[in-house]
């Protein structure tokens, strides 16, 4: 469980909630049925237009295997195994032959295999794996365009809710006494954008955000394990596979490298 996304999301609807609580004594006038209609209504109708409805279901997978789930694979983690597969091969030249079914990173393991089947060179090896770096990237990087493009549907049809409920009003205003139904009918009108900007900025943006950063993560993390398997592949010392690999990690990071080792 991905614990952070999680507090994030609950914190989201507890600042939304609670504005509303604390805003008015009259709060069932957040409770418009016609601007959630059309904020919740209009934006889905214009993502089916925009995007097939199977890769529109696919986001909800995409939510809750990334947003929710389980964190991505440490860096650390990840060079400690590619250590011990350079220690292994230095005592034993199959070691990596031997150990791709223990490996438990899935590229990791899916460079090796292509490494030790053999009916390719090291140029055909690195050559798939760049590509699949590359397309794989643009593949989850998509995902999270996907969400930005909906966040801008969400604030249009809210203004659209809005500008409906201020026709209504204009309308009636030659009415006798229609000045005290002013205030009350503004605030309904409004309600439309507010439900638009909150969804906007409390779920559809920040889920794209989320999903750019695991994506560079990721990426990153690939572009390690690329590394790592080029060096494993010229036999380095393991000493040098380590210090190459923790380039990609912080200062205050590389020492949880031996601790990870030692356990």
């Amino acid at each position: 469980m991905n614990y952070s996304s999680l507090f994030g999301i609950i914190a989201a609807l507890a600042v939304f909630f609670v504005s509303i609580l604390t805003a008015t004594e009259h709060r069932e006038v957040f409770l418009d049925p016609h601007g959630i209609l059309i904020v919740l209504g209009g934006t889905t109708a214009a993502s089916l237009v925009s995007f097939p409805a199977s890769t529109l279901a696919s986001l909800l997978k995409v939510f809750a295997q990334k947003i929710l789930g389980k964190s991505l694979t440490a860096q650390e983690r990840v060079i400690t195994e590619i250590v011990s597969l350079s220690q292994g091969q230095r005592l034993n030249s199959q070691h990596l032959k031997d150990s791709v079914g223990s490996i438990k990173e899935p590229f990791l393991k899916e460079a090796v295999e292509l490494m030790v089947a053999g009916g390719m060179t090291d140029d055909n090896v690195d050559s798939i794996l760049k590509k699949r770096i590359s397309v794989i990237f643009k593949i989850h990087e998509k995902e999270a365009q996907i969400f930005r493009s909906i966040g801008r549907f969400p604030p249009a049809f809210g203004l659209m809710g809005t500008t409906l409920g201020m026709v209504a009003l204009l309308q009636n205003l030659g009415s006798p006494e229609s000045y005290k139904a002013l205030g009350p009918a503004m605030a309904i009108g409004l309600i439309a954008t507010l439900y638009g900007i909150a969804l906007t900025n409390l779920v559809l943006v920040p889920i794209a955000e989320n999903l750019s950063r695991m994506n560079a993560d990721d990426e990153l993390l690939r572009q390690m394990i690329f590394d790592g398997v080029r060096l494993l592949r010229s036999k380095a010392h393991p000493l040098v596979v380590e210090e190459s690999l923790k380039s990609y990690l912080l200062p205050k990071d590389r020492a949880k490298i031996r601790k990870l080792a030692a356990s």
